[in-house]
């Protein structure tokens, strides 16, 4: 496995992770009728960490390698604008979470879930295929080892 499988990989659980929260929001809508128990959302706490773990895992590892490049840095600068933008979809759900409105998700989610699908999009079909060709399977290959490190420790240094 390399760097570029493993993110691909986790481009999938994400989407998936998105696809479920969204669920278990309507079936919770559907079973209370005024107020949405944001204490039942536990599984934003899961998509949540999946999800900064995945970004960190672009922005300290594969983004660094591909800034130099002048076929990436461009697309490099907007994949970091997108996880702003999804980090600050992230921080407004959270906020009404902690607000205990978290029957105003619906919109939120659909944002986020615009954003994320735009952004894995962009990598997966303009990023990555240029990240194979410059940076060659022997790096990819290493850092997919570093990466899995890090998630190791985030996993386990917390």
């Amino acid at each position: 496995m390399n760097a570029i499988e493993l993110l691909t990989n986790n481009h999938e659980i994400v989407l998936s992770l998105i696809d479920e929260l969204a669920d278990n929001i309507r079936q919770i809508e559907q079973t209370e009728q005024d107020t949405v128990d944001c204490e039942r959302m536990n599984m934003f706490g899961e998509f949540r960490d999946t999800l900064t773990q995945h970004t960190r895992l672009e922005e300290r590892m594969l983004y660094p390698e591909l800034e130099g490049f002048s076929e990436t840095r461009l697309l490099v600068d907007e994949s970091y604008r997108e996880h702003e933008r999804i980090r600050d979809i992230l921080a407004k759900m959270e906020n009404l979470r902690k607000d205990r409105h978290c029957d105003r998700w619906d919109d939120k989610i659909k944002e986020l879930r615009r954003n994320l699908q735009r952004h894995i999009t962009r990598e997966e079909d303009e990023l990555f295929p240029k990240a194979i060709k410059l940076l060659g399977e022997a790096r990819l290959e290493s850092l997919y080892l570093k990466m899995k490190d890090l998630q190791t420790c985030s996993s386990a240094c917390v």
